[in-house]
């Protein structure tokens, strides 16, 4: 009884709390009431509308950033492939990423950004303008036939447009971050002054005044120093709490609203982070992502169980895009990351260097046997045909170089081995494994 009771008060407006409490004490305490909630409601709205402005921001940035990299790989794709379907299919991708860009660029404009970020997206939109211009010189040289001054063009600016991008989108999550630290120290300032003015009223009123301020002021402040908690380890970077308000007033709309913006603000970070460490293609670890597995696995390679570096480069890789296209050969690709995966364990990795390049990361196997007969499965596994289309049947090889790691030497230096045990393995014949 008592708890639904307590329930339906929790759920009432703030204004209704504050004026019955008014009513049974003096107009003094329902004019105190008024301010509060006016001051309240301020802060509710003027938090809501700087998450939405910076959360909208940073999805449509992302979303520029992301097709961007889909132009550049269409660009290079488009310079390698000769004149025909593929090169028409390129040319679509290219168009359509471009009005992708423009249409998020636009509603990034349209945005009551500050003047600093506009300032950014101004700068932004003219290295845009700059990549297009070599671009299209790009893709003008390779309808001329010039594929390798198409390329040049391309390398030279890619490396430029894509650091602006990533510098863009991280300059966009530290102003979003830097908004919610100015949200949680004016959360913190409003919250001083409503205690400063309750503890003025209580000093003037009568006992059961008092009483009825201070049930009030427990109902009202607590939850919004859970609230100005989450902010302030928000602003340090914590984005693991969130806020526990069952309630229907605007306090609980507040955290029902900075949940649901931490909430965008962690997939995006996840999404930022996933992109940064693994392989678009494949979904596979990628370089960086592998060496720090390496790095991790040291202990194991000092402790006498083995790991192990298998460096895996598919064979003939070249003529399965020139017969097939290139869409066969990322069926291809996919179709080996998928082996690799399924023949290892949990805790190994396997990760796609570049092109079709692999590497298998053995961590803690039993015996050094083991890492070899690993290698010769794999390598077997590797080579049963695969039905591209319904019609199409590829046979994939692959060269396979194999470094056990004792955790001493360098991780250049281990990488090093296996790469010359693979090329032994691909000048010996092909389609073998090779052991450094």
């Amino acid at each position: 009884m008592f708890g639904r009771v307590r329930r339906r008060l929790a759920d009432l407006r703030i204004a209704t709390k504050i004026v019955s409490v008014s009513l049974v004490v003096t107009a003094v305490f329902t004019a105190s009431g008024v301010v509060g909630l006016v001051n309240l409601q301020r802060l509710v709205d003027e938090q809501d509308r700087q998450y939405r402005v910076n959360v909208v921001a940073l999805d449509r940035m992302t979303t520029v950033r992301s097709a961007v990299g889909a132009q550049l790989e269409a660009v290079l794709a488009y310079i390698l492939s000769e004149p025909g379907f593929y090169r028409d299919t390129y040319a679509e991708i290219i168009t359509e990423s471009d009005r992708d860009i423009d249409a998020r660029i636009g509603e990034l404009r349209a945005m009551a950004l500050p003047q600093s970020e506009r300032s950014g997206l101004k700068a932004f939109s003219a290295t845009i303008t700059m990549w297009r211009t070599a671009r299209q010189a790009a893709l003008d040289a390779a309808d001329a036939g010039d594929q390798q001054k198409a390329a040049q063009v391309v390398l030279v600016r890619s490396e430029a447009i894509a650091r602006a991008v990533k510098d863009r989108a991280n300059s966009f999550l530290d102003q979003l971050v830097e908004a919610v630290a100015d949200g949680a120290r004016q959360a913190k300032a409003n919250g001083v002054r409503n205690s400063r003015f309750t503890a003025a009223l209580l000093g003037v009123g009568a006992l059961t005044g008092l009483l009825l301020a201070v049930l009030t002021a427990r109902a009202i402040s607590r939850p919004l120093r859970e609230v100005v908690d989450v902010l302030a380890r928000v602003a340090r970077g914590d984005l693991s709490r969130r806020v526990e308000l069952d309630r229907g007033d605007e306090v609980g709309q507040m955290g029902r609203s900075l949940n649901e913006t931490l909430g965008v603000l962690r997939a995006a970070f996840e999404e930022v982070h996933h992109r940064a460490s693994h392989d678009g293609l494949t979904g596979l670890a990628n370089r960086a992502l592998l060496r720090e597995r390496i790095a991790a696995a040291r202990p194991n390679a000092a402790g006498g169980r083995p790991v192990a570096i298998l460096l895996i480069d598919l064979d003939g890789f070249k003529q399965v895009n020139d017969a097939y296209g290139h869409n066969a050969g990322d069926y291809l690709l996919t179709v080996v990351a998928e082996r690799l995966q399924a023949g290892i364990r949990s805790a190994d990795t396997v990760a796609r260097l570049g092109g079709d390049e692999f590497a298998v990361l053995l961590d803690g196997v039993d015996s050094a046997e083991d890492v070899y007969l690993i290698a010769d499965r794999l390598c077997t596994d590797l080579q049963e045909p695969a039905v591209y289309r319904d019609s199409c049947v590829i046979t994939p090889r692959a060269s396979i170089g194999v470094s056990v790691w004792d955790g001493e030497v360098p991780i250049d230096a281990l990488m090093h081995d296996a790469d010359q045990a693979m090329y032994a393995a691909k000048t010996g014949g092909k389609g073998r494994v090779v052991h450094a």
